[in-house]
C-alpha cells in the first residue's frame, strides 16, 4: 500500500468540506485505488482527461465589447485554497480560491472592465478561503456588477461564492444549492488489528491526537468535530443571507439544508434570481463567447494577466508581457512610417494621429496580428 496516497486520503477525509458528498466519495475512491497500488481503468482516466480538456477550453474564453471588457472568471471543479495535492485527479478542473481572488481583484481594479461574470461549474470543495472570497465579492458589488451563472452545477462552496454576487442566474438544466458543511472520521482500528498492527500515539497536549484514525472516535472528539462543523455551517448560512439580502432563518429553513434544486425551484425559493444561460448574460453587454471580440485570462504561474482583443483597428489592449509599442495611425508616407516604425521617421512635421489611410491601416493590422500571435503562444504555454 502506498503510504503517501494513504496519508493524503486520510488528510483529505478529515478536512471540513462544503461539497456534494458523492463527489468527495469519488475522490476518496480514486485515492484508495492509488493507495492500494491499483491502476485506474483507462476508460475512467479518459473521461477525467476529456472533461479536463473541455473545462480548460471554457476557461480561456472571455468576451469584450466596444463599451468595455466583460471579465468572465471560471469557477470550475473542486474548490481548494492553495493549489492541489491532487493534481492527478483534479488537474485544470480545480479552482484555487487564492488564485481566483487575485483574478477577481484584477478585474475589479481594471478600469476597462465594466462587469464581472463568474462562470460556475463546481460541486464545491474545502471551506478554507471561501468565506474570505465571498466577503470580498460582496464588498465589490458597490463598484461593479458581479453576476454568477450556474453552468450547470453550483453546489456547496461554489454556491457560497455565487450567493455573494450581485445576481445569480441559473441555466435551465442546472443544479444549485447544497448549503452545508461536513467532515468524516475514519476508524481504521479494526483493519489494523486484523493485520496485526497496533499504533501507539505519544503526544504532548491532551487533545493533540483527538480524532485520529487509529482508534474509535471518542465522545469528546465527536463533540469537537460537531462544534467545528456547526461553526462553519453557521458561517455559510450567514454569508448566503448577506449575499441574497434575506434572513439567516430563511436560508436555514428554505434553502434545503444540503439539498440541490433545479433551476425553476432555485428561483422560486429565492436561491437564484432568474433562469438563463451564460450567453444570455453576456448578451446584455452586447457580446458572446463565440463572437469575434474576445478577452483571455493568461496565468503565467505568478500573476494573472487579462488581455482584451477588440474588433477595431489596433485591436489588442495589453496586460503585462505583451509589447504594444509602436501602434500606428499615421499620415506620413515615408518608408519607416509605412512599415509601422514611426520612431524611425526623419520627416519634419510628421503627424501620427487621426489618419485612416491604407498604409496606416495595414501597419496597424500587422502590429495587432503580431501581438495576437504572441498572446496565443502565451496561452499555449500557460496550458
Amino acid at each position: 500500500m502506498s503510504k503517501a496516497y494513504s496519508a493524503i486520503r486520510h488528510a483529505m477525509r478529515s478536512q471540513l468540506w462544503a461539497i456534494q458528498p458523492e463527489k468527495l466519495e469519488a475522490v476518496m475512491a480514486f485515492l484508495q485505488l492509488k493507495a492500494e497500488g491499483k491502476a485506474v481503468e483507462a476508460e475512467t482516466l479518459a473521461g477525467i482527461q476529456g472533461q479536463s480538456a473541455v473545462t480548460a477550453a471554457r476557461a480561456q474564453k472571455v468576451s469584450a465589447s466596444s463599451k468595455g471588457a466583460v471579465a468572465v472568471l471560471p469557477l470550475y471543479g473542486l474548490i481548494l485554497h492553495r493549489g492541489s495535492a491532487m493534481g492527478d485527479i483534479s488537474g485544470p478542473t480545480a479552482t484555487s480560491t487564492a488564485k481566483f481572488l487575485q483574478q477577481f481583484r484584477q478585474a475589479v481594479n481594471d478600469p476597462n472592465v465594466q462587469a464581472i461574470v463568474v462562470d460556475v461549474d463546481s460541486p464545491g470543495g474545502t471551506v478554507e478561503g471561501v468565506d474570505e472570497l465571498a466577503s470580498e465579492i460582496r464588498a465589490a458589488r458597490s463598484k461593479k456588477q458581479v453576476i454568477a451563472v450556474s453552468n450547470c452545477l453550483c453546489a456547496s462552496a461554489a454556491y457560497y461564492v455565487a450567493a455573494s454576487c450581485s445576481e445569480v442566474v441559473v441555466s435551465p438544466s442546472s443544479l444549485t444549492g447544497s448549503v452545508g458543511v461536513y467532515c468524516a472520521h475514519e476508524d481504521d482500528s479494526k483493519m489494523l488489528e486484523d493485520i496485526g498492527v497496533k499504533v501507539t500515539l505519544i503526544s504532548f497536549g491532551e487533545n493533540k491526537t483527538a480524532g485520529n484514525n487509529y482508534e474509535p472516535l471518542s465522545d469528546s472528539a465527536r463533540a469537537d468535530m460537531q462544534s467545528m462543523v456547526d461553526s462553519f455551517g453557521d458561517m455559510f448560512e450567514k454569508a448566503v443571507a448577506a449575499g441574497r439580502k434575506i434572513s439567516q432563518a430563511k436560508v436555514h429553513q428554505a434553502f434545503g439544508q444540503g439539498k440541490v434544486f433545479n433551476a425553476k425551484d432555485a428561483v422560486k425559493i429565492g436561491m437564484a434570481d432568474k433562469i438563463g444561460t451564460l450567453d444570455d448574460v453576456l448578451a446584455r453587454f452586447g457580446v458572446s463567447m463565440s463572437s469575434g471580440s474576445m478577452s483571455m485570462l493568461v496565468d503565467d504561474g505568478k500573476h494573472a494577466h487579462a488581455h482584451t482583443i477588440m474588433p477595431t483597428l489596433g485591436a489588442v489592449k495589453a496586460g503585462d508581457g505583451i509589447d504594444m509599442s509602436g501602434d500606428v495611425d499615421c499620415t506620413c508616407t515615408c518608408d519607416s512610417c509605412k512599415g509601422g516604425d514611426c520612431d524611425g521617421c526623419s520627416h519634419d512635421g510628421c503627424d501620427c494621429a487621426g489618419c485612416d489611410c491604407e498604409a496606416a491601416k495595414s501597419a496597424a493590422k500587422a502590429k495587432a496580428d503580431t501581438a495576437t500571435t504572441r498572446l496565443r503562444l502565451q496561452l499555449a504555454a500557460a496550458r
